[in-house]
């Protein structure tokens, strides 16, 4: 297996810069076993959306992080359902740009992981829920983003996660590359509970997808 910060290969972050609306959704969501990216935005957004709330309660009192939050489709779902006040933080500047716009609600805003930082470090943001949706088998250093997805928590705050078992990190040279980092053995040396963890409705998501993924909710300690 490859480590991609090794000599071997460059992460590519890059491929996730989009430069439309439609481009961002065939990026969120690759078309897979069949199934276009339109098909599964449509039908797997409200599903997802329906699965954190029923794990969750939220209220329009209620402070949600959504890390790696691409244009934001769950931020919009659970903001149009819950009223709730969302933050998105993702990497790309132009899904960035795009979720003001898709989102499009005055309790929504996006920022960059290096702003999120800051807010954090100077005790501004503290969530009720965090969640994270397709994301952290992508990311370069997951266990500098959990460390900050807990550290903006509230005591008692949930992560809620959807996650590849196996990793699918950008590179340069080789593509999607898996570095062999186990999400949740990553998750179980952390100060979190977990309260419950399943599989996918393979009646939704795509059976390759089923077959490799997990959910997760966890409470901070």
């Amino acid at each position: 297996m490859l480590a991609p910060n090794s000599n071997e290969v460059t992460y590519n972050p890059r491929i996730f810069d989009v430069a439309s609306e439609a481009q961002a959704r065939s990026v969120i969501l690759t078309p897979e076993g069949g199934c276009p990216s339109q098909q599964r935005w449509e039908t797997e957004t409200p599903y997802l959306t329906d699965l954190i709330l029923s794990k969750v309660r939220l209220t329009p009192d209620s402070f949600v992080l959504d890390y790696g939050c691409g244009i934001g489709r769950i931020a919009r779902e659970l903001i149009n359902r819950t009223a709730c006040r969302v933050v998105g933080v993702d990497i790309s500047p132009s899904m960035r740009g795009l979720a003001s716009n898709y989102v499009y609600d005055d309790f929504f805003f996006s920022c960059s992981p290096a702003m999120f930082e800051i807010l954090v470090k100077r005790n501004k943001m503290r969530f009720d829920l965090a969640i994270s949706v397709w994301v952290l088998q992508h990311c370069l250093e997951p266990q500098e983003d959990l460390d900050l997805i807990y550290r903006s928590l509230i005591l008692d705050g949930k992560f809620f996660i959807v996650n590849n078992e196996r990793r699918v990190v950008p590179t340069l040279e080789r593509g999607w590359v898996d570095d062999g980092i186990d999400i949740r053995g990553l998750i179980r040396k952390m100060r979190l509970t977990e309260q419950e963890i399943g599989s996918l409705d393979h009646k939704i998501i795509p059976q390759t997808l089923v077959e490799e993924a997990f959910w997760a909710l966890y409470r901070k300690q």
